[in-house]
């Protein structure tokens, strides 16, 4: 039986293998993960900040930056901070950031199977594939909208509520910390994303597991050990 672009959405989710298989086959289905990963992402970011205690956010941001400046800079960079600003900043790291890191990644696939000699050598049925397997990117967005519509009150940073990422779940590291960013860009679905990429691009390019793993994780394990490596300097 015909497969359909919406049993996709279901089954990259409950069946990654016939999900990975289906899509192969209809790289115009990228549209579909492509554009709820855009407006999900952007919808909880502008509804965030048109309802956050904005002065609140402003003193939370400004004192994690007050350690590296002087008051007057301080007292710039406050008037600098507008609503509109935050809100701008939303709907573009939901469009454009989201779409330039897919961009990223599948011409990195693309590249590797064109040198490789791979099966699968387009573009386009990389940047597909690439959009289908960060799909469960999504719940991030989805599990801190629940979480802020549940808050107490509209004092809560956008750290706290996102709940899949390993420093809310276990090392609870201020804002301040050195290794905030790099634990906080630690997310569950991360993990769940990189393990379909490692088994869908086994099954594009009948590799094994452990040499898609190699290709697939590569790139991350030299950044985030550039990273560590800075931060230990």
């Amino acid at each position: 039986m015909e497969t359909s672009a919406l049993a996709c959405l279901i089954n990259i989710f409950v069946d990654p293998k016939k999900a990975l298989t289906d899509i192969s086959g209809h790289t115009r289905w990228l549209w579909y993960p492509f554009l709820i990963m855009m407006l999900v992402t952007t919808a909880f970011g502008v509804w965030y900040y048109m309802t956050i205690d904005f002065a609140w956010l402003t003193e939370q941001i400004l004192s994690t930056m007050s350690a590296k400046m002087d008051a007057d800079k301080l007292e710039q960079v406050r008037h600098s901070f507008t609503r509109g600003r935050f809100i701008f900043g939303a709907v573009l790291g939901g469009t454009v950031f989201v779409g330039l890191i897919y961009v990223i990644q599948a011409l990195y696939l693309f590249l590797i199977s064109k040198v490789a000699g791979y099966e699968v050598q387009d573009f386009g049925k990389w940047f597909s594939f690439t959009a289908w397997v960060s799909l469960p990117g999504v719940l991030a967005p989805i599990a801190q909208s629940i979480s802020y519509l549940f808050a107490p009150n509209k004092q809560v940073s956008l750290y706290q509520l996102d709940v899949t990422s390993l420093n809310t779940l276990f090392f609870h590291l201020p804002m301040h910390s050195h290794w905030f960013t790099t634990i906080y860009s630690l997310r569950l679905t991360l993990f769940w994303t990189l393990g379909l990429m490692v088994y869908g691009f086994s099954i594009w390019t009948k590799k094994s597991l452990s040499k898609s793993a190699v290709v697939v994780l590569a790139p991350y394990v030299i950044i985030y050990g550039l990273i560590v490596a800075i931060k230990l300097a």
